[in-house]
């Protein structure tokens, strides 16, 4: 069975026109059905209106209707139970229920265009193989296909979501917290964001929350960033002679021996940007007891988030980037851009999975809301679509476009 005909039907790519039957009756998905690998050409659970009437049932899917026969052959006829739609590329008979019923039958036409964008999709030969045909959608078949890889997307972050969960000892706060942790890399430094913020011993960390000094302490030794050999040559001796870093390796050596802590490496950070600074807005937020998942999710407007979220460094953060690293810009309120940022990749997915964990629709539909009213992201894919001619009116759009 073509994956491609997979792909029609379950990405409804359909347009309005070609959703007929062969018959002549017009049909509405209003569910495709669901397709696990086991279950091969057949989608489970669909619900579509034919005509006037609506049906509840399994789609099945063939090259020629013809096949059909040789299914029933093979796999016996109750494997047709409770079909309600026939999908082929080529209606050649028509198709009956064991008990002498006409199933509908939708044809499939698709040009060799398609297919080749298809097939430069799967193997990874083009960007974006679907540009051409998403270009030429109508506003309304567009704006579908948007909204439907819109909660894809969602669904696939709060399914790692879920899974992190589970690491966290089905602990949320901590689950949102590694989570932000891992986003205040912004795609540069994620990956090391999210292997230091494995080893820090939340529970730990709760025991010295009120003490600012002893949560920057756990932050930047477990970053592996209180170690001489971890400080820039040209910066070292401005930074050993300083009392703040004294009082954090004062602190860090007894917390570490306290609670047999271990830290990453700090190679680990390698590259252009320094970690410092977001540890230490990451440190503020946590200390504070401002950014927590239950504040957060008490919050009814984006501006009330924003709020929540910033973090303007204070004391020795206020013109350091890095220890010994002395500065007089760069050091203030995060950037909305990067507020934004957090709000997508964070906080829209954490709402999303915990709606759905709690069974609580309005901290889905919150999370849905939120990206509606975030403008769109602009980076190298979304430019790519800008190019083709599709533009992302708000975050929503340019979440759909990303997945």
């Amino acid at each position: 069975m073509s994956t491609f005909m997979h792909y029609i039907w379950r990405n409804r790519v359909l347009t309005k026109e070609q959703l007929y039957t062969t018959a002549g009756e017009a049909i509405q998905v209003i569910e495709a059905g669901k397709n696990e690998p086991s279950d091969g050409n057949i989608f489970r659970n669909a619900r579509l209106k034919i005509g006037s009437h609506e049906w509840s049932g399994n789609i099945i899917l063939h090259h020629k209707s013809s096949d059909w026969e040789q299914e029933i052959q093979s796999r016996g006829r109750n494997c047709y139970n409770n079909i309600i739609l026939h999908i082929t590329e080529s209606d050649d008979i028509e198709t009956m229920l064991p008990h002498g019923e006409y199933v509908p039958q939708l044809r499939i036409n698709y040009s060799q265009q398609k297919s080749k964008e298809y097939e430069a999709a799967i193997k990874g030969t083009q960007r974006l193989p679907c540009h051409k045909t998403m270009a030429g959608m109508e506003k309304v078949h567009l704006h579908s296909n948007l909204s439907r890889l819109m909660i894809e997307r969602i669904e696939e972050k709060a399914q790692r979501i879920e899974k992190l969960h589970e690491q966290c000892g089905k602990r949320w706060e901590e689950t949102f917290f590694k989570l932000m942790a891992r986003n205040y890399g912004f795609g540069i430094q994620s990956s090391s964001f999210e292997q230091w913020a494995a080893v820090l011993d939340m529970q730990a960390l709760g025991k010295h929350r009120d003490n600012l000094l002893q949560v920057e302490a756990i932050f930047f030794g477990q970053a592996g960033l209180l170690g001489e050999e971890s400080i820039p040559e040209y910066y070292r001796k401005e930074a050993l002679e300083s009392s703040y870093y004294k009082d954090l390796v004062r602190e860090y050596k007894f917390l570490a021996q306290k609670f047999n802590l271990k830290s990453i490496d700090a190679k680990t950070w390698n590259g252009s940007a320094t970690p410092h600074l977001r540890i230490a807005r990451l440190a503020a937020l946590y200390s504070s007891y401002r950014a927590t998942l239950s504040s957060i999710s008490a919050c009814e407007t984006q501006k009330e988030l924003e709020a929540i979220l910033q973090s303007t460094p204070e004391g020795y953060w206020w013109n350091h980037l890095q220890f010994g690293g002395t500065t007089t810009s760069g050091c203030g309120p995060l950037r909305i851009s990067q507020l934004h940022t957090i709000i997508i990749n964070t906080i829209v997915p954490i709402l999303y999975a915990y709606g759905k964990h709690r069974s609580d629709l309005n901290l889905c539909n919150k999370a849905e809301r939120l990206l509606h009213n975030l403008t769109g992201e602009h980076n190298s894919i979304i430019r790519k679509w800008n190019d083709a001619g599709i533009y992302a009116d708000c975050a929503a759009d340019s979440q759909a476009l990303i997945q």
